[in-house]
């Protein structure tokens, strides 16, 4: 249970950065598809709208790659947290899976916590001078 603490802020950290990204890389997608205009629908033709880069320049390439990284660098913490507690499989497997689901990773992020938190309140040692 060594450095359980760090491992649980890497994830947590990870977690948001890339659930935040992924929020912006569907609201990015949701406005190509709203300004489409095109004379029948194809995704091909979806995807030429600008998108978010109406508003910040750049941002239909760098969201995208961003998310993408990110989101490997999020299985990496946690399976780095898994390897460290042993939680369910199963269980990791879906919070792995959050990732690439909108908002998914922040509700990952709290079972996550509310799962490992305790772990590391049972390993750090009882302050002798708290005691009465």
């Amino acid at each position: 249970m060594k450095q359980l603490q760090p491992a649980l802020t890497r994830y947590r950290v990870m977690a948001w950065a890339t659930g935040v990204l992924l929020l912006l890389l569907t609201l990015h997608v949701v406005l190509q598809v709203v300004q489409f205009d095109g004379p029948s629908f194809s995704w091909a033709g979806v995807f030429e709208e600008p998108g978010l880069d109406d508003a910040v320049p750049g941002a239909g390439h760098v969201i995208p790659i961003l998310h993408g990284w990110l989101y490997l660098i999020y299985v990496v913490t946690a399976v780095d947290l898994w390897m460290r507690t042993r939680l369910p499989f199963v269980r990791t497997l879906l919070v792995v899976i959050a990732g690439t689901v909108p908002a998914m990773s922040f509700v990952a992020e709290r079972w996550v916590t509310k799962r490992v938190q305790p772990m590391i309140d049972a390993v750090q040692p009882v302050d002798a001078s708290a005691a009465p």
